[in-house]
């Protein structure tokens, strides 16, 4: 009795203490929720300013707060009816596993395997979805100071095809060129070209349109552009560019036909089973 009696005084005081604790390092309380000095001060980083970490701080207790607060609001405000939310997490609960399910009935049966006479067979079944409204090219891209003593010999070989002359250029550019990319090998979009050269994808198809290359020259660098191959826009595209789009369609219509067929099963199965009955 008397070591029961020890033990239940030891757990009072660790109690008070704890709570002692905890109210001394309250930053923020919100009914039944509390956010607490070390929750938050941890996460600011270590060297911040007075100014930023009081910036952080207000921005955490918002963010932490307004949830809370809404939902304080929506109790006060809503009725009982409107606050019974049985049924919504009845029906999410019910999707999440029926995901679930179709996930591992999925994993278990879908071939992501798919070749090249498969892919070749649908590009020439669906032409239309490989055309688009902008050019498909292979090119080459360069930029490089205005002042660099380079610039004349990379300025004579860019637009070259001679693989001698190839290979002094690339040279040239992975020692001196601010950025060099050689696109000369694969299908890539004006809209890549565009972000790459920091340009209007507009402007770039219009300049493509007078000439096969360009050289755009700048106080402070100077961009030379050189397209090897062109597919102009609302043109049927390369089979080449457009794999990885026709491997994903493939298989996103094999999951298509194994969940159809997983539904019409349960849906069959059921009726044999008598788990649903239908009435006319």
């Amino acid at each position: 009795m008397k070591r029961l009696s020890a033990i239940l005084i030891v757990a009072l005081m660790l109690a008070s203490c704890s709570l002692f604790q905890s109210k001394s390092d309250i930053l923020v309380k919100i009914g039944k929720d509390v956010l607490y000095k070390q929750d938050v001060y941890k996460l600011i980083p270590e060297g911040s300013s007075a100014q930023d970490s009081a910036i952080m701080i207000e921005q955490y207790v918002q963010s932490w707060a307004l949830p809370r607060l809404k939902t304080l609001k929506a109790q006060e405000q809503l009725t009982l009816e409107e606050r019974d939310i049985t049924k919504e997490i009845e029906d999410f609960r019910n999707n999440l596993i029926s995901f679930r399910y179709e996930k591992m009935y999925m994993e278990s049966r879908i071939d992501t395997i798919v070749s090249r006479d498969q892919m070749e067979d649908y590009y020439n079944n669906h032409q239309q979805s490989f055309i688009y409204d902008y050019s498909v090219v292979k090119a080459r891209l360069i930029t490089i100071g205005s002042r660099s003593p380079y610039y004349s010999n990379i300025k004579e070989l860019y637009q070259t095809t001679n693989p001698d002359e190839l290979s002094q250029l690339h040279d040239l550019c992975q020692s001196y060129a601010e950025k060099y990319e050689d696109y000369s090998q694969s299908w890539v979009s004006m809209l890549q070209v565009a972000r790459d050269l920091g340009m209007m994808m507009s402007e770039l198809e219009d300049m493509l349109s007078q000439n096969k290359s360009f050289i755009i020259e700048g106080e402070q660098k100077n961009i030379l552009v050189f397209f090897y191959e062109i597919y102009p826009p609302n043109t049927l595209t390369p089979f080449d560019y457009n794999e990885k789009k026709i491997q994903e369609a493939i298989i996103s219509k094999r999951k298509q036909e194994i969940l159809a067929k997983l539904e019409q099963d349960l849906l069959n199965e059921a009726l044999e089973n008598n788990k649903m009955k239908r009435y006319d």
